[in-house]
């Protein structure tokens, strides 16, 4: 996976692989981070691609440092949240923005009992809805491929998926901020964090 230093680099360069890149390493917790808002996942993923899209068009990457791309890429997302919200004349409810900010700078530096309690409230979920928590957000596999791997359709796929994600902000609700890191844990620190030989 490429680094955000290099991400931006070729986004500049205006090179496809720059995006392709760029939704890999992001993709998925902007999704998370904006169902936290919209309570609707498949609204959640229109709206993370649409802001990408209008981004990667609109070339505002120049003055980004790699240092500052999660946090600006989150307030892009929450902002556009917020929007999506007040035109349908819904209250603006979420975690707070610093927990995800903190969690881009904390992410890789898991320690035992929060991994321990990840695992926890994994354990809790029923069997199916753990399954496909597992295949969609730790193997990063898409929804198409995970319903061909568990014999299930797409569109269970999604229902599980957004069950467990509701479930895991219950079991966590006093620990919100774990729900971010464990979606924000990315194919490049799998190897490094212990949260992945137990699952």
């Amino acid at each position: 996976m490429l680094s955000d230093s290099k991400i931006l680099q070729t986004l500049r360069e205006k090179e496809p692989l720059g995006m392709d890149a760029l939704f890999e390493r992001y993709y998925r917790p902007l999704v998370v981070f904006a169902e936290s808002y919209l309570h609707d996942l498949q609204s959640a993923e229109d709206l993370v691609q649409e802001q990408m899209v209008k981004l990667w068009s609109k070339q505002t990457f120049a003055g980004i440092v790699p240092e500052a791309l999660g946090t600006f890429l989150f307030t892009v997302v929450k902002n556009a949240c917020i929007n999506w919200l007040e035109k349908k004349r819904l209250p603006v409810k979420s975690l707070d923005l610093l927990h995800y900010q903190i969690a881009l700078e904390e992410a890789e530096r898991l320690d035992d009992s929060a991994v321990e309690l990840i695992r926890g409230a994994l354990e809790k979920l029923p069997d199916k809805t753990r399954l496909v928590v597992t295949v969609v957000m730790l193997q990063e596999k898409m929804y198409k491929e995970a319903a061909e791997e568990l014999g299930v359709s797409v569109n269970t796929v999604k229902t599980l998926l957004k069950q467990g994600m509701r479930e895991l902000r219950e079991l966590l609700k006093d620990k919100q901020e774990l729900i971010f890191y464990f979606y924000l844990l990315h194919a490049e620190c799998r190897e490094q964090n212990p949260i992945y030989d137990h699952l």
